[in-house]
Parts: structure tokens; C-alpha cells; sequence
């Protein structure tokens, strides 16, 4: 009986035990005046926490002040614990300590970190990290290559990764070799790389992002691959204009002069927004004009990318540069004409002074363009394009309303030589 007894108390021991170190941590925020937040991953022993009955503790001198446990983050596949920590003192020293669930066990963790007011660290991608023991800060790129190519050059200077490969190889799918940091991982546009395995498209330079492990480094390459003898001859496009900027007659004609003869050229090929192609004529072997009509007012752009053409020897096209517009079809008019200082009388310094406000940049405004009581003098004070201070002199003596108006004769346009579609009269008593 007694050994039966025994049995029983050692299992009820034991089943207690297995629940021991689950820590019933909670903080009264209420007895504190500020807070500070974190976004956080959690890793014990190299490997990252994921049950939602893990947790972190934050402490001060001790004391529990802050406690959260893991939440997995959907839309950015991920682990992490939205850490909030109380404190009535700036500059206080926060240590950590993690329960992990899968072992049952409360472990001291790194960093520290001192308290700051207000203070918010770390975010979803690149998070704060709560670890035993402390993670690797390092973010170290040592090589870069391609799987199954050699290349005839690499280097790696300021962050940028320049790679030659042999004539032939085709970049447009290319599995990226790399060295990094213990830990470290490579993203592009927040989606991680796998060295070895990962397949992409290198005809414009790529922008990888390499994370330290404990995510507090995040530096950005620049990886840009050309073929060997590939630039040297590749066909280089210019496309010209006789057009300002500010346009309001469409179609807009457009030459273009490549350096050698190029094969397939069409409408296709060349990229515009807010614009159509209408047309495409070849002139000659290297000269093409192209008519080009803008969608809708506002800024539209023409330009021929990378590799859309080739020469004779398939070699593709250098990118074009680019050729910007504004169309404007809209003629300016006039806001509002108004009193500066609408509550002050004309005083003994015997003027008056207006603000004309148009509703576009304007060219070709001055004092003549303005009309008001007989024998008044003018100041034209620029404030921006579009804003002019009208100051209306010798009029101490005049009776009676004092008006501004803008006279019907005026040459005033926008930087499209629309001209001022209306003017407007605005008395006012002195």
C-alpha cells in the first residue's frame, strides 16, 4: 500500500513538474507612466519559436515589465511578438528572458536594451531579435557567381556586384551561387533567395537586400550582368524631339537614330505612358520617325527599353533615353483676385495691395496688364508662378470703390502658350 502510495505521489510530482517552468507572467501597465514597444523574433539554440505558447519577458531591475506571446503574421509568413514594456524612467536597462514551450524552459536572452519613452523597435520584415544566445550581427557578401556558368569577371565594390559572363549565356534565367554571413539571408522584394536554387531574370540589374541573422543589418546590392562583347556593339537608340516640354498640339513627332541597322522594329517595342504609338516609318536603315499622341492632360513619356531589337548578329539594344512631356490643352484663368490685408484702410502710405491668384504657372504677366482707378501706379511682386502681389499706388485721394482688373488685351499664357481664358473685377471700398 504504502509503495502504491509512493507511485501516486511520484506521477502527481512528475505532472506537476511538466507545468513548473510555464511562467504566469503579467504586468499592471496602469502603475506605469510610459511605454516602449518591440516587433520581435524569438530563437533559442539557433532555432526560431513558433507556438503561440511561447512567450517573452521583459524586465527591469528584476521586475516583469512586459510580457507577449508568438503570433504568426500571415501575409508576411512569419513569427514574431508585439512587445510592449512599461517604465516611469527613461534610460533604464531592459533584459529579456524567453519561454520556450517545446522544452519547457525559461532561458535568460539577448540583447539588452535601454528603455527610451515612446521608443519602437524593430517591424515585421526586419524585426528585433530576442535570442539565447545572441545571434550573428553579421551581413557579409564573399562571392557571387551562377550555377553552371563561369564567368569571365565578378567584382564586388561599394555594394555593387558587376559579373561578366561569356558570349552566349543566357541571363534571362539564371540560378545565383553565393557566400554570405553564418545565418544571413538574401531577399529580393522581401522574398528570400536560396543560393543554388533560386531562379531569376538578369537582364536589368537586380536588387538583393542581405539580412544579418539577427536581422539588424539590412544592406542592399546592386547585381548588374552583361555578356562579353555584348555592350561593345550592341545597337544604342536615340530618340529626339523638335517639342518643349510643355506641349498642346498632338500628334507629337518623334525621330529616332540607332547606331546600326536594327531588325524587327515595331510599334510594340517602344514605351510610352499616357501616350499611343500611332505611327512607325523607317527612313532609313538607322532613322525611323514615330508619331506619338498623349492619352489625357498631364506629363507623358516615350522610350525604347533594353533589348527589344537586335542587330544582324543578335545582339540586343542598349536602352533608349527617355523623352518627357506635359500635355496642356486647358487654358489658365484667374482664381481669385482679393485684398491682401482685407481689414486695413488705405492709410497715408496711399496704396492698396492684391492677390491674383491663377490657376496655373503663368508666363508673360506685368503691370500693364492691369487696369484700376485713373492716375493708380503699380507694383508687381512675384510669389510663385502662379501667385503675384498687385500693389495699387497713388490712390490716397480717390473716392469711392477701388477696383483691379486684368485687361482684356493681355498676352498672358501658361508655360503651354494657352492663353488666360477670363479676367476678374473686384471692387473694393477704401
Amino acid at each position: 500500500m504504502i509503495h502504491k502510495y509512493f507511485i501516486f505521489l511520484t506521477l502527481l510530482f512528475l505532472g506537476f513538474q511538466a507545468k513548473a517552468q510555464d511562467p504566469n507572467w503579467s504586468v499592471n501597465s496602469a502603475n506605469y507612466q510610459y511605454s516602449m514597444t518591440f516587433t520581435a523574433f524569438l530563437n533559442v539554440n539557433g532555432t526560431h519559436l513558433t507556438s503561440t505558447n511561447d512567450k517573452v519577458g521583459a524586465f527591469i531591475n528584476g521586475e516583469l515589465r512586459g510580457v507577449a506571446s508568438v503570433v504568426y503574421v500571415s501575409s508576411a509568413d512569419k513569427y514574431v511578438v508585439f512587445l510592449s514594456v512599461f517604465a516611469n524612467t527613461n534610460g533604464e536597462t531592459i533584459s529579456f528572458k524567453i519561454y520556450n514551450s517545446a522544452s519547457d524552459a525559461v532561458v535568460d536572452a539577448l540583447p539588452n536594451e535601454n528603455f527610451n519613452i515612446d521608443g519602437n523597435l524593430g517591424g515585421i520584415f526586419q524585426s528585433y531579435s530576442i535570442a539565447s544566445p545572441a545571434l550573428n550581427n553579421d551581413a557579409i557578401l564573399s562571392s557571387f557567381g551562377f550555377a553552371g556558368i563561369s564567368s569571365v569577371s565578378q567584382t564586388i565594390v561599394n555594394y555593387k556586384i558587376d559579373v561578366l559572363l561569356p558570349v552566349g549565356s543566357d541571363i534571362s534565367a539564371l540560378v545565383a551561387e553565393y557566400s554570405i554571413s553564418n545565418g544571413a539571408i538574401f531577399f529580393i522584394d522581401k522574398v528570400q533567395q536560396v543560393s543554388g536554387l533560386s531562379v531569376r531574370d538578369f537582364t536589368n540589374t537586380v536588387l538583393y537586400q542581405l539580412m544579418s541573422e539577427n536581422e539588424a543589418k539590412l544592406i542592399e546590392y546592386e547585381v548588374t550582368v552583361t555578356i562579353e562583347g555584348v555592350l561593345d556593339d550592341a545597337p544604342e537608340l536615340v530618340l529626339m524631339s523638335d517639342a518643349d516640354f510643355f506641349v498642346k498640339q498632338a500628334p507629337l513627332t518623334i525621330d529616332l537614330q540607332t547606331s546600326i541597322a536594327v531588325l524587327g522594329f515595331s510599334v510594340s517595342d517602344v514605351l510610352v505612358t499616357n501616350a499611343v504609338v500611332l505611327s512607325l516609318d523607317k527612313i532609313s536603315d538607322t532613322n525611323y520617325t514615330l508619331k506619338i499622341s498623349p492619352i489625357q492632360q498631364g506629363n507623358f513619356s516615350i522610350e525604347i527599353p533594353v533589348n527589344v531589337v537586335t542587330n544582324s548578329q543578335g545582339l540586343g539594344n542598349l536602352a533608349s533615353n527617355k523623352l518627357n512631356f506635359s500635355y496642356d490643352i486647358i487654358n489658365p484663368y484667374i482664381l481669385s483676385i482679393k485684398r491682401k490685408n482685407p481689414s486695413n484702410e488705405i492709410t497715408t502710405n496711399d496704396m492698396l495691395e492684391f492677390t491674383v491668384l491663377f490657376s496655373e504657372a503663368v508666363d508673360n504677366l506685368s503691370v500693364s496688364d492691369f487696369v484700376s482707378v485713373s492716375n493708380a501706379t503699380f507694383v508687381l511682386i512675384k510669389e510663385t508662378d502662379a501667385k503675384y502681389i498687385l500693389r495699387i499706388n497713388n490712390i490716397a485721394t480717390h473716392n469711392g470703390a477701388v477696383s483691379l482688373n486684368i485687361k482684356s488685351g493681355n498676352t498672358i499664357q501658361d508655360k503651354a502658350s494657352n492663353l488666360l481664358l477670363n479676367s476678374v473685377f473686384n471692387p473694393r471700398k477704401n
